[in-house]
């Protein structure tokens, strides 16, 4: 991804380095095993342990290299990161359909128009496109550009421009607003220590936003009111036990919660779902 951002993410460390290595199978590791936690930690951590398992297991986590992924056509590759079971019973914020396009330069993607009316938004990550949806005028692309239809009941194709591109598909419940968003012509809006935040959408209480995370940002216990959506587009980010990295998705249906969400490395996300975040201290 070449677009410019506001300060670097710097790349996670190795976990097999040599030094990294030493210090787990010297000093460290020995302090480690003679430290034996007393019979009421043990309980604790057993049950955090369990407790977390038990909130993962609630979330959908789709990692880069374990993918679903179709040809879309000469020079595409499809990716789905979701599909909901029964759209007529989806939950406040669910998304119908959750694709990634993968496009050779010049390729082009027609996806299928979806049953019903429902709302479709487009995020070029990589690269440079056109999208033309019918009886529209063509709208050219650039990395982080977004364009959100208040129906997508209309064909639509996007087309690579000369290093190919990568463009997220979301298709949702009937969109009541339309928007376009550019990189180019949008700010980072300071949000929280160490974190902007670009709005790409919005329709009452709910959004779709991008995330600029800096080194050691934290986010603390906040609840969903919609479905959450997580995709990283750059970067590690901790949510709660669970670790993205690049490429992997994560969806938090709406009435769950994040105790702790963190970074080491800095992070740029693709968020879809509360506008403000819901924070509690219970």
């Amino acid at each position: 991804m070449s677009t410019d951002l506001p300060f670097p993410i710097r790349p996670a460390p190795d976990p097999l380095a040599d030094d990294i290595t030493r210090l787990l199978q010297g000093p460290l590791a020995d302090a480690w095993a003679e430290a034996r936690p007393p019979a009421g930690l043990r309980s604790r951590l057993a049950h955090r342990a369990a407790a977390s398992a038990s909130d993962i297991g609630r979330m959908v986590n789709v990692r880069r290299h374990q993918r679903p992924h179709a040809e879309g056509g000469p020079g595409v590759t499809v990716h789905e990161l979701y599909r909901c079971a029964d759209p007529s019973r989806a939950r406040s914020g669910e998304p119908h359909r959750v694709r990634l396009a993968q496009l050779m330069p010049g390729a082009a993607w027609m996806p299928p128009v979806p049953e019903g009316v429902a709302g479709r938004e487009w995020l070029l990550t990589q690269g440079q496109a056109t999208l033309q949806i019918e009886g529209q005028l063509a709208l050219s692309l650039a990395g982080l550009d977004y364009h959100a239809e208040a129906g997508g009941r209309w064909p639509a194709c996007i087309s690579a421009g000369p290093d190919g591109a990568v463009v997220l598909l979301r298709e949702g419940a009937p969109g009541q607003a339309a928007a376009t968003s550019r990189e180019a012509a949008s700010a980072w809006e300071a949000y929280a220590p160490l974190i902007r935040r670009r709005v790409l959408w919005r329709d009452g209480d709910q959004a779709a936003l991008l995330y600029l995370a800096e080194a050691g940002a934290c986010v603390p216990q906040h609840r969903h009111g919609h479905d959450e959506e997580c995709l990283m587009l750059r970067g590690d980010l901790y949510l709660d036990d669970c670790l993205l990295q690049e490429g992997d998705y994560q969806l938090a249906p709406s009435g769950t919660r994040h105790d702790l969400v963190s970074t080491d490395t800095g992070a740029l996300i693709y968020a879809h779902g509360d506008l403000e975040m819901k924070f509690t201290g219970a």
